[in-house]
């Protein structure tokens, strides 16, 4: 190779190499641009409030438009919306068997199909916890880790069909149910609730 060729290719290399770089330098930017999870003003700041929220709201009972004022806004940043191929993956990981131990009004919202939709809520103070690109983009091990306190809210034509709690300690649902009318305090059919005490 002539010592023109060797120029010619490494100046090539380097225009590369730069062009990589000020692209993703851009890329980067422009995602911080991007409003963040918890940009948006949420009434769900603490894990009180999302047990307060979550012992308001009555499968069977409550309609999706009453969500807003019992504290589960859908157009804040804090939610994650899952279709019913969403709510799939969550709950099978795959594995069509386990379709068949969910519970029925679970099962029923899935087959439901395009009626049938998720929202996953996490306190304002846990949703902003999340740093770096990776977590934003939700990857690696910043989203691995992430695995606090959430409350997921199906919704069926309309009506809250099954709800659930993960990850909130036992203390603080049984604090904010001693404090909660006894109406609101009661269990409903198809919830579930998983401790992490």
């Amino acid at each position: 190779m002539s010592e023109g060729q060797h120029r010619g290719s490494f100046r090539y290399a380097t225009s590369i190499a730069i062009t990589v770089v000020a692209l993703a330098l851009v890329g980067f930017g422009a995602l911080s641009l991007l409003p963040q999870r918890g940009d948006v003003s949420s009434p769900l700041k603490t894990l009180d409030d999302l047990a307060s929220a979550y012992l308001r709201v009555h499968p069977g009972e409550t309609r999706a438009s009453q969500l807003g004022t019992l504290g589960f806004d859908t157009t804040t940043g804090n939610v994650h919306v899952l279709s019913y191929l969403g709510l799939i993956e969550r709950y099978t990981n795959g594995d069509s068997r386990k379709f068949d131990l969910l519970d029925g009004a679970l099962q029923d919202c899935i087959e439901s199909r395009d009626r049938c939709t998720g929202f996953v809520f996490q306190p304002a103070d846990q949703a902003t916890r999340r740093h770096g690109v990776l977590a934003s983009l939700g990857l690696g091990a910043a989203n691995a880790a992430d695995n606090g306190a959430e409350v997921m809210i199906i919704v069926r034509n309309g009506r809250v069909a099954y709800k659930t709690m993960i990850g909130m300690p036992a203390s603080v649902v049984a604090r904010v149910a001693a404090q909660t009318p006894a109406r609101t305090a009661m269990p409903a059919e198809s919830a579930t609730y998983r401790s992490v005490e």
